[in-house]
């Protein structure tokens, strides 16, 4: 292949790549519990669209991963950083989240997160996981 057509291929490629919506464009950023919910902040960094924003809750027993939940949230993403809200009660413990951000059939962020709920008082705090 010459060198011109190999040129023309690769600035084709990255036309397009430029023009496809970029799965690096949402980001999970911070994750908050504050006994009642679940705070989940995300950046996006390309266009405003409506997505989805699914939480899976595993708690640690018997040295096994066990369900306790599974959330789905539809979210409009706009544009810079949004905190989206989830209503959750976990009892004191150790947690794994899974968090994915889809937009239609394209995973485009996701996380995981170990988090340690600790009861103090009336009011539970998270640990550093």
């Amino acid at each position: 292949m010459s060198t011109g057509k190999s040129v023309l291929l690769l600035v084709s490629f990255l036309a397009l790549l430029s023009l496809s919506p970029g799965c690096l464009s949402v980001s999970i950023v911070h994750v908050t519990y504050d006994g009642s919910s679940l705070h989940v902040q995300v950046t996006n960094t390309g266009v405003t669209g409506d997505a989805a924003l699914q939480v899976n809750v595993f708690r640690f027993q018997d040295f096994r991963q066990v369900e306790v939940t599974r959330m789905t949230l539809p979210v409009r993403l706009e544009s810079g950083t949004g905190t989206y809200t989830l209503p959750l009660t976990l009892d004191a413990g150790t947690y794994r989240l899974y968090l994915y951000v889809t937009s239609g059939n394209d995973r485009r962020a996701s996380v995981i997160q170990d988090i340690t709920v600790e009861s103090h008082g009336a009011t539970p705090r998270i640990g550093a996981g």
